[in-house]
């Protein structure tokens, strides 16, 4: 049943889901070290500075991609459901049918990732009280499970509100143009708080510029909408115009070691060109012809579903592999900046692949016995 479900997804776009936390995992490995080198603590070499300030964009691409594709599933089907319920001639019964099965859909959505959380939160517990400590897990701390898992409770918040984004999608005049208009202006206000003010380091949830990352979240997932019904024209052309622009503008940062400027361009969550990236990685692999999944798209779709699991547990046991990959680097550094590079990368992968495969072989099974 599972590996029917997964031969129905687009191949290209579940690799493209792959791919995406590839790169966040290697930018979680690396973050330390471009904070070190953007500060000046620790003096990198031109290479290092240039590979950085790429790998930055990564995290931020990453999450982009995972608003961009729920929204470019998410935000049709909703639409669609509204949109059949307009000008009937039992309006108010349909439109309580409309939100009663709204209701039904995003509960079953929720409810897996508040499942998966309480999973690794349960295992995360059972680590620290009888393995080896976790410092900031505790029944006492909340900081693990609110800010640390952030990116999880934007995404849950953005799936309950889409009933009410296709609602109001079918009763808007051209909702792309409404939708550009407000890329347009979170962008300009990204800019602004990575090149003019971009604040404390220490910042709150509910600090202004904080909560920039969770409004380009959610216009990337309104975006994701927009790609579903007014496609890109030339997808593989922006993605290479994206990619050169930011081989240049990281190049030109990292070989002059303009380091307020490398750290600027990658400002948190609220990067343009990892937005960019995204749209248009997305926008290839939406295009792409369809075809008979091989053998690699069986296991990238069935692997897809451990994602969340990633990203729960790389967040939960941080504090237990972090040391270990910055050792690995730090290690691997004696050799050359570009040595600590492929260490810290291959280190990533590794622990990308094993969580992947404990998580389908513990986590999924659960879930689905429990239903």
């Amino acid at each position: 049943m599972g590996e029917k479900r997964a031969l129905r997804r687009n191949p290209r776009i579940e690799a493209l889901r792959l791919i995406a936390i590839a790169g966040i995992a290697v930018f979680h490995t690396f973050q330390p070290w471009f904070d070190a080198a953007t500060s000046g603590a620790w003096p990198a070499s031109p290479l290092a500075l240039v590979a950085l300030g790429l790998i930055s964009l990564l995290g931020a691409y990453g999450n982009h991609v995972f608003f961009l594709i729920s929204g470019y599933f998410l935000i049709p089907r909703a639409a669609q459901a509204a949109a059949a319920v307009t000008g009937a001639e039992t309006a108010a019964s349909n439109q309580t049918s409309y939100w009663r099965n709204q209701a039904r859909s995003t509960l079953r959505r929720a409810l897996p990732i508040l499942a998966t959380v309480l999973f690794y939160a349960v295992v995360a517990l059972a680590v620290s009280t009888w393995v080896t400590p976790i410092p900031s897990v505790s029944p006492t701390q909340t900081g693990w499970l609110v800010g640390g898992l952030q990116f999880i409770w934007v995404y849950l918040a953005v799936v309950v509100a889409t009933p009410i984004m296709g609602w109001v999608w079918t009763r808007v005049r051209r909702p792309h143009v409404i939708v550009g208009a407000l890329v347009a202006i979170v962008f300009v206000v990204n800019a602004y708080i990575a090149f003019v003010s971009p604040g404390d380091e220490a910042r709150g949830l509910l600090e202004w510029r904080k909560l920039m990352s969770a409004v380009s979240y959610l216009v990337a997932f309104l975006a994701g909408g927009a790609l579903a019904e007014r496609p890109l024209s030339h997808p593989g052309r922006l993605l290479g115009g994206c990619i050169a622009v930011a081989l240049v503008t990281e190049g030109a940062a990292g070989i002059t070691a303009n380091l307020a400027l490398l750290e600027a361009l990658s400002f948190k969550s609220t990067s343009l060109v990892s937005f960019a990236l995204a749209v248009a990685s997305l926008g290839v692999a939406a295009q792409a012809r369809e075809e008979k999944p091989g053998r690699a798209a069986r296991i990238a779709c069935e692997l897809t579903g451990s994602i969340l699991g990633f990203y729960v547990a790389q967040s939960m046991f941080s504090q237990l592999w972090h040391p270990v990959a910055n050792e690995l680097c730090a290690a691997a550094g004696a050799y050359g900046d570009a040595a600590l590079l492929a260490a810290g990368v291959a280190a990533s992968l590794v622990f990308l692949a094993c969580v992947l495969v404990v998580d389908r072989a513990v986590r999924v099974p659960l879930l689905r016995l429990i239903k």
